[in-house]
């Protein structure tokens, strides 16, 4: 384990740049250097999870009192965080998500504070830096924060136009400063596990992660079909979800090792396992998964509609998990339900600041209910 390689054996190039793993030295060198602090032990480390997470729900009370949330509803947006998909296993266990959302989230608020309507030439000019430190930080985590440049810059063009650039530059050079890590490791991870994540086409991608975006949003499939003065959006998009799995269905099947020396495709979640745990014919998953995509699909859709209640982040959050779909296209390797929670991070200030008291509550048991099977196959 790269970690406590480093606590054990110290830092050098060979342990803290030149390790084998799937996350970057930003995931890495944080963990080693607070963990050895705490006491060097697995179970050391994973109170760097517990604080991440708990520095993550800050940074986000922050970003729910720029977007209007009421006093009483900060409680409600910290349950919908802990409630959010594998994030209340992920604050608990070693894992690079939680350290990554709380990077995501500084440079969601470097952003929300450098664009204040009312604020000096010092955020104009310091929040596109903080930016871009942030973004940075989280590329070197894990590369999952290209769509969250892209909603970033497109939310800034919505907001400031033309005078939006400073965004696009700071995301462009995050992006470059990038380059010298992949260029040693040859990929978007270390050698040894370029099988297992790599760039390449693939519809699959696609249809499962469609499918996996149900439990996130697909609430906005009431509450966007009420407000939407169009249905056409939703329509479409749900007529999308439903095409791109009768196009390319993905092999639902997990082997029961993983082979380092070959590429590998594998999906793999809570949709997966509802759809094994309902059925063994193929056939039948195969429409379970075309509505399962389409909802969700459709449901991101009626994220957009409800966008006027909580505008800066229901924008974020529609253009990241847009992005983060399409860019999956693009990719080879194993796909998860969880990759999601890197771009749905902002979702429950939408939850509290969209939804009706009943969608809210509605949505609260279906995440409690998701979190106690998680909590119980994961801890």
């Amino acid at each position: 384990m790269p970690i406590l390689n480093i606590i054990n054996d110290g830092w050098s190039v060979k342990t803290a740049i030149d390790f084998e793993e799937t996350k970057g030295p930003a995931m890495i060198w944080p963990y080693a250097y607070v963990g050895k602090i705490f006491g060097g032990t697995l179970n050391d480390l994973r109170l760097v999870s517990v604080w991440s997470s708990i520095l993550a729900l800050l940074v986000l009370s922050w970003i729910a009192l720029r977007s209007d949330v009421s006093k009483y509803g900060f409680l409600l947006v910290a349950i919908g965080w802990l409630l959010l998909p594998y994030n209340i296993v992920f604050s608990e266990i070693v894992m690079g998500e939680v350290s990554f959302l709380l990077l995501s989230l500084l440079a969601v608020m470097a952003f929300l504070w450098g664009v204040e309507k009312q604020g000096t030439a010092l955020q104009r000019i310091a929040g596109p830096m903080l930016y871009c430190l942030a973004v940075m930080a989280a590329l070197h985590s894990r590369i999952h924060v290209v769509a969250l440049t892209g909603a970033v810059c497109f939310t800034a063009f919505a907001i400031l136009g033309v005078r939006s650039w400073p965004w696009w530059v700071a995301s462009i050079l995050a992006g470059l400063l990038r380059i010298p890590l992949w260029i040693r490791w040859d990929g978007l991870v270390s050698p040894e596990y370029q099988s297992l994540h790599g760039l390449g086409f693939r519809l699959e991608s696609l249809s499962y992660l469609a499918a996996a975006m149900l439990p996130f949003v697909g609430v906005f499939v009431i509450e966007g079909w009420r407000v939407a003065k169009s249905k056409w959006f939703m329509v479409c998009s749900f007529l999308l979800g439903v095409s791109v799995v009768f196009v390319a269905m993905p092999d639902l099947f997990v082997p029961e090792s993983i082979d380092f020396a070959h590429h590998n495709e594998r999906f793999q979640g809570i949709v997966a396992s509802v759809l094994l745990r309902c059925s063994s014919d193929a056939v039948v998953h195969q429409y379970l998964l075309a509505l399962f995509a389409g909802l969700g699909l459709a449901g991101l859709a009626g994220l957009w509609h409800c966008r006027g209640k909580a505008m800066h982040a229901a924008s974020i959050t529609f253009w990241a998990l847009l992005f983060g779909w399409m860019l999956y296209a693009l990719t080879r390797g194993f796909v998860f339900d969880r990759f999601l929670l890197t771009w749905a991070f902002l979702l429950p200030i939408v939850y509290v600041r969209a939804l009706p008291k009943f969608l809210l509550a509605l949505q609260y048991v279906l995440l409690a209910c998701i979190a106690m099977y998680l909590t119980a196959n994961w801890l």
